[in-house]
């Protein structure tokens, strides 16, 4: 949805997003934190002495040094235009705590220190809608189509239950999150890891009508 909102933005016309579950914002929409910046207006008005530096410092220790030092910089370098991103398209990160693993108050939460998913969730919907951009739930992306030059011309897409059919399109961005739930996947890149990892028999519930309600 942000690639979605952010490409409308800048001049892309005829977007649509395919999202297979039956509800928008994925593990998104179950998050309670906030988003960790540094050197914004919110920390300057409360008083918050924080730094780039300090934020890469107290990232690299968390993840024990084993975090890419160069992907940690960019993340803190453009933390503060992210917060301001959400809050240009109507969401809500303006009221600035200290959660674990931060020298000092940092992280950006809602102003009525609610979860920050849903927040984000509906955020993302309300400039999705207002921007015209359609979303098809319950849609699964099944294959890119390639031309035989290589170049993206399309996507197959099934719903759910139901036969495949194509999109036409120009260009496709993948934003379906990582891969820890696909065992095979898993251990086809780290061996070790076989065996680490048991789909549960049994699918979890989710509580849709809610989730929904909230989205």
């Amino acid at each position: 949805m942000t690639a979605a909102v952010e490409a409308t933005q800048k001049g892309a016309t005829n977007l649509i997003v395919l999202e297979k579950m039956p509800i928008t914002g994925g593990n998104t929409v179950r998050a309670t934190g906030g988003l960790n910046a540094a050197e914004t207006p919110y920390q300057k008005a409360d008083g918050i002495e924080d730094s780039i530096e300090l934020f890469v410092e107290d990232t690299m220790k968390g993840g024990k040094n084993l975090n890419d030092p160069k992907l940690v910089q960019v993340m803190a370098e453009k933390s503060a235009d992210a917060v301001t991103w959400v809050n240009e398209i109507g969401g809500d990160l303006s009221v600035v705590g200290q959660f674990g693993g931060a020298s000092v108050k940092r992280i950006h939460r809602p102003s009525d220190t609610s979860a920050v998913g849903p927040m984000l969730v509906n955020a993302l919907n309300a400039k999705l809608k207002e921007l015209d951009v359609p979303v098809f739930l319950e849609t699964e992306a099944v294959h890119i189509l390639l031309n035989e030059e290589g170049a993206v011309v399309g996507v197959q897409a099934a719903t759910k239950g139901g036969e495949p059919y194509t999109i036409s399109c120009k260009a496709v961005i993948l934003a379906s999150g990582g891969f820890g739930a696909n065992s095979e996947l898993v251990v086809k890149y780290r061996k070790d890891l076989d065996g680490f990892f048991a789909p549960p028999t049994t699918p979890v519930p989710l509580e849709t009508e809610s989730l929904w309600r909230k989205s």
